[in-house]
This record gives structure tokens, C-alpha cells and sequence, in this order.
């Protein structure tokens, strides 16, 4: 690490990587979110927990071609371990989607925030820079229920 990084910095791509990983999540480009797992890296991904990048990809290939999906991220902040080689990042998540069946054409209905909950990543730092070696989020703080 350069002495003229700051904490300030360090902390700020920490939580851009995260933010990377979702947007990446959310355009289908799940080689580069793959690419953002350090290779020891754990995602805990809907009760499983996905160990590598086969195992992501694998997951990934099971989605929908036609939803159309937002996570949307905000109060997130970092922490910088006590050595600045691992940091943990902390946010909220609200999760917007959409699936009719056939590829999106111009908006899709917006039927409400279908839930809010938090977000936790462990980060490691890499000769790459930043990344994630294990990522969960904790159970919906807020769901939609639908009448």
C-alpha cells in the first residue's frame, strides 16, 4: 500500500467494490462480479453459500433472462482492520424487481421496495486492490406483503 493512500481513500474503494459487485449483479456481467471474489471467497446467497467462481457462475446461470432487477445500496460505510489488509463494509440494501417473462422493453411496473435489509462484506486487500472475501446480508428488516 502507497504511504500516500489515506484511510479515507482505502475505506471509499471498499465500499465502491462492494457497489461494483451489485451493479455488476444487476447488468448480468457476472464474470467481472466473479472477478471481484478473492479465490477463497464465500457469498451466503439464498441458504447456499457459493465458494468459488464455478459455483457463482453456476448460480448466476439459474436466473431469470427476463427479470429485470435493482439493488439498490445506500448508508454504506467502511471499516479498516487494524493492519488496513481486510476491511468490513456495511450498508443497506433495497431490492426492486420485476419479472414478466419476456425481456424489458422501456420501464418495467414499479410495484413498491419488495424489501430492505442489511448488507455485510469482508473485504481482503490483493495485489488487485480490494476484494470480497465473504459477503451475506442479514434477513429483511422490511418486506412488501402484497394484499
Amino acid at each position: 500500500m502507497s504511504q500516500s493512500v489515506t484511510s479515507r481513500e482505502r475505506r471509499c474503494e471498499a465500499v465502491h467494490l462492494v457497489t461494483s459487485f451489485f451493479r455488476c449483479l444487476d447488468e448480468s456481467d457476472y464474470e467481472t462480479m466473479a472477478g471481484l471474489m478473492h479465490p477463497n471467497g464465500v457469498w451466503h446467497r439464498q441458504g447456499k453459500e457459493l465458494r468459488d467462481r464455478r459455483a457463482l457462475l453456476e448460480a448466476m446461470s439459474q436466473r431469470s433472462p427476463t427479470r429485470r432487477i435493482h439493488h439498490l445500496l445506500t448508508n454504506m460505510f467502511a471499516r479498516l482492520g487494524e493492519d488496513e489488509g481486510t476491511a468490513e463494509v456495511i450498508g443497506y440494501m433495497l431490492v426492486v424487481r420485476h419479472d414478466s417473462g419476456t425481456v424489458p422493453e422501456g420501464p418495467s411496473p414499479l410495484e413498491g421496495i419488495e424489501n430492505i435489509r442489511t448488507i455485510r462484506a469482508r473485504l481482503r486487500d490483493t495485489a488487485d486492490g480490494w476484494r470480497i472475501e465473504a459477503l451475506r446480508s442479514d434477513p429483511p428488516s422490511f418486506a412488501r406483503v402484497d394484499t
